[in-house]
């Protein structure tokens, strides 16, 4: 019945307003008390599974934050020891790749300055998951960050967002998908992103295809 409001905050306002007036005097509606026996009942059943889902829902929230907090203290952590061993004079590479982290590239630049040009463009995958916060994987492969290393002789990707139809900003350099971009908003808004290969010389390639999601404020 398209009377009856969609979204469950509505119905709930809706329904606790009829079953209250149906209920309190049913003969005024040409009902007798034991016609509205179900449907009292029927509220209360939903009202407890309304609740019941709600605290599902904020508990799915908190725990996907907990673990957002924790995989970021986690690579600071990682990331500060792969400092500390790529600094390390008596690393090898095979201490490296044993580690998972980056070795260093002994093979020169292309020098061809449409090298960058003619590659494909980063792919962008977004995840808005944490309210005020977008992390924006970009690459090759940016749903499975193990198998998407960049293109030979490229630096990383340059970021790019605006919000709804707005300018086109320059967010930042990054070598690593996925790159995380904080921003602060008081209601939910449309966000854009694009992205474009850079090499080790600093000369850019084309853009792809951008992305966009809708943040929400904290």
């Amino acid at each position: 019945m398209k009377y009856i409001p969609n979204d469950d905050g509505n119905f709930e306002l809706w329904q606790v307003n009829f079953v209250a007036k149906v209920t309190a005097t049913p003969a005024a509606y040409g009902l007798a008390p034991a016609d509205v026996v179900d449907v009292a009942t029927l509220s209360s059943d939903w009202q407890t599974a309304l609740a019941a889902q709600v605290v599902a829902q904020d508990a799915a929230i908190a725990a996907t934050q907990g673990k957002e907090l924790a995989r970021r203290n986690l690579e600071l952590e990682i990331r500060n020891l792969a400092q500390r061993i790529q600094i390390r004079k008596a690393t090898t590479d095979a201490q490296r790749g044993e580690l998972g982290i980056t070795i260093p590239d002994t093979n020169p630049t292309p020098s061809n300055p449409e090298y960058v040009i003619g590659l494909t463009p980063p792919v962008l995958v977004l995840d808005w998951s944490i309210p005020n916060e977008v992390k924006v994987h970009f690459g090759v492969n940016p749903t499975n960050e193990k198998r998407n290393a960049k293109p030979a002789g490229i630096a990383g990707a340059k970021i790019w967002y605006r919000v709804e139809s707005g300018p086109w900003v320059y967010v930042a350099d990054d070598t690593n998908s996925p790159y995380l971009h904080c921003l602060t908003v008081t209601e939910p808004q449309n966000v854009e992103y694009k992205a474009q290969w850079f090499d080790k010389k600093s000369r850019t390639g084309q853009f792809g295809e951008s992305a966009r999601c809708t943040i929400t404020p904290k």
